[in-house]
């Protein structure tokens, strides 16, 4: 009987543990998976395994997220509603710190293709590449950071600074940015032939709820539509 006892209470404090680290996740997030196309893996900062990047999968800071041939990932930030849609054989790794209702937010892109629309900006979003990084102003943009490290920035709307060890520039509507290693960043008028638009080819509406923590601790259910 003493045995029984014991292991039910061995049991239970097992299952408080494990709901307890379950709540510090949910504090820790930083974004969500929105939609997920072919082959998503997502690699956990804390305890480096890697999942499935399906629909709902939460972010915390430092997660890794890859995706594979002909397949795409759409991320959305959980402060402003920012989002992220990544094209097939891209990796980076998505960072956020918590303030006042914001995510200061610092994506860093290793290689791939990536599209982010920020409507209502109240926080700082950053973007690293190998050859240098893109503060966003609020706007809307395409990017490509190729096998060398250098990156594209196509900005549809608002304005994107690009910097790097050797200058910086503005990169405005209807323009177009280069970061290359070893260069100083470079703008020039977007060429109609290659003005990308990929992430509007996808139009289906799609549904999904999910629960949050607000800053005062609150717990709330959220339904979001989406493209």
């Amino acid at each position: 009987m003493k045995l029984i006892i014991k292991l039910v209470l061995i049991f239970c404090s097992f299952l408080f543990l494990k709901g307890g680290s379950l709540q510090a996740q949910s504090n820790d997030d930083v974004a969500i998976i929105l939609k997920s196309k072919g082959k998503v893996k997502v690699q956990k900062e804390k305890i480096k395994d890697w999942h499935d990047g399906i629909r709902g999968f939460r972010l915390d800071s430092g997660d890794i997220v890859k995706t594979y041939e002909q397949s795409l990932a759409a991320v959305m930030f959980t402060d402003d509603k920012s989002l992220l849609k990544v094209r097939d054989n891209s990796t980076l790794a998505i960072r956020g710190k918590r303030g006042n209702k914001t995510i200061s937010k610092r994506i860093t892109f290793t290689l791939g293709n990536f599209w982010i629309k920020v409507s209502k900006q109240k926080s700082k979003l950053v973007i690293e590449t190998p050859s240098g990084i893109a503060a966003v102003k609020g706007t809307e943009f395409y990017g490509v950071v190729d096998g060398d490290g250098n990156a594209m920035i196509i900005v549809i709307e608002g304005i994107v600074q690009l910097m790097n060890k050797l200058g910086d520039a503005l990169v405005k509507a209807g323009q177009t940015g280069k970061l290359i290693k070893g260069k100083p960043p470079e703008v020039f008028p977007t060429d109609p032939k290659t003005t990308l638009n990929w992430a509007e080819e996808d139009k289906s509406t799609n549904e999904l709820q999910f629960e949050f923590e607000d800053s005062d601790g609150n717990k709330k259910n959220l339904k979001i539509n989406y493209h």
